[in-house]
């Protein structure tokens, strides 16, 4: 008897530790709205001064910066969660300012989808559109703020379309995001064996070569516009499949028969941000990346000559690429990416340099350097 009364007195006694533990979270909730909404409020102000100063909305600098203090300071919160969560508080907050309106390659639930709502949140109108060169003009019109393109995978590499219009384009990149890219078997049928038509991109046929040719040889393969595109036309045919995200698969009612599907685990795709505007100098307080197309002269040497002009400067290179120029005798463009800022004294005198000895040479954008994964 003593014993039970014990654990009744020791269960109570956790009860009300577990109601006061309660109450105190409750009261810091409060907290933290009211905070928020301090915060919201500040954030209206500015958007007020950068109103009468014809300043964007959007500042991948600033918001670059707010990331990497939130990260320092954190001690207890899984790094993912806290950065989804600003994500959304920083969305919400530009909201007040201005709702902006970003065009990405459609339709819902394609991963240029995904990388849009990673950079710019949910509080935004997001407007998909049929290819690559519609999400230039919308920009370019003036219909949306922003874009969102993919422009590299990590297995098939460069996307040449992105690079191609980026080059014939008076757009500029203003940031970059990575994401994760795993393709997915996703069908109307049951099983594997019952698929008679694949409908996917040309990008993850490439990414799941392997796949395909021992799960699915022999099945009728259909080119659609994007991962999305493909899930959609999937789900309208008999004994159809597709290749494409999860969220896609959600969203156009199909099953998923097998989760990354793609030869290699680590599959990353990066997306760039495209704008009318410039991207402010980071000034130093964050990492900045610079893109480039440049045309070398048809001379011995000259393509040696531009990676020494780096090379003297310390200038660290993360991408080199050549596309054809349509209508020229073998002539290529050369997309460069970099670490630094086009307005850096070090880089402006290289950007001189590489003009005096190219044919023709654009800076496609001068943006934050999206962090490593830690």
């Amino acid at each position: 008897m003593a014993v039970r009364v014990y654990a009744s007195i020791n269960r109570e006694k956790r009860l009300k530790e577990i109601k006061d533990l309660r109450k105190e979270i409750d009261e810091l909730d409060k907290s933290v709205v009211e905070l928020l909404n301090k915060r919201a409020g500040l954030a209206v102000e500015i958007g007020n001064v950068k109103s009468k100063s014809g300043k964007e909305v959007y500042d991948p600098k600033r918001e670059a910066e707010v990331i990497e203090k939130l990260k320092k300071a954190n001690s207890l919160l899984p790094e993912k969660a806290l950065l989804s969560i600003f994500r959304e508080v920083i969305s919400a907050s530009r909201s007040l300012e201005k709702r902006d309106v970003i065009a990405y390659l459609g339709p819902e639930g394609t991963f240029t989808h995904e990388a849009a709502i990673s950079i710019f949140g949910s509080s935004v109108d997001f407007v998909p559109v049929p290819d690559f060169e519609s999400v230039f003009n919308e920009v370019e019109k003036g219909n949306a703020d922003y874009g969102v393109i993919p422009v590299e995978n990590s297995i098939e590499g460069s996307v040449n379309l992105s690079l191609d219009l980026l080059a014939a384009s008076s757009l500029y990149i203003c940031g970059e995001k990575t994401i994760p890219a795993n393709q997915n078997l996703l069908s109307n049928c049951k099983k594997i064996s019952e698929i008679k038509k694949l409908y996917s991109h040309t990008q993850p046929l490439g990414q799941c070569r392997k796949f395909l040719s021992k799960t699915l040889p022999g099945v009728e393969i259909k080119e659609a516009a994007s991962t999305a595109a493909a899930a959609k036309l999937a789900s309208k045919g008999k004994n159809s499949a597709a290749l494409a995200s999860l969220t896609a698969g959600e969203i156009y009612g199909l099953r998923t028969l097998k989760k990354s599907v793609q030869d290699f685990a680590n599959n990353m795709t990066r997306f760039v941000v495209l704008s009318k505007r410039p991207a402010p100098n980071p000034d130093g307080s964050v990492k900045a990346k610079t893109s480039l197309a440049i045309t070398l002269k048809n001379k011995p040497g000259e393509l040696f000559s531009l990676l020494g002009h780096f090379e003297g400067k310390k200038i660290n290179l993360t991408k080199i690429v050549s596309r054809p120029i349509p209508e020229s005798n073998w002539g290529y463009l050369f997309y460069i990416d970099f670490e630094g800022h086009r307005d850096d004294p070090a880089i402006a005198g290289v950007l001189d340099k590489l003009t005096a000895m190219s044919q023709n040479l654009k800076v496609l954008g001068s943006y934050p350097m999206e962090p490593e994964k830690s």
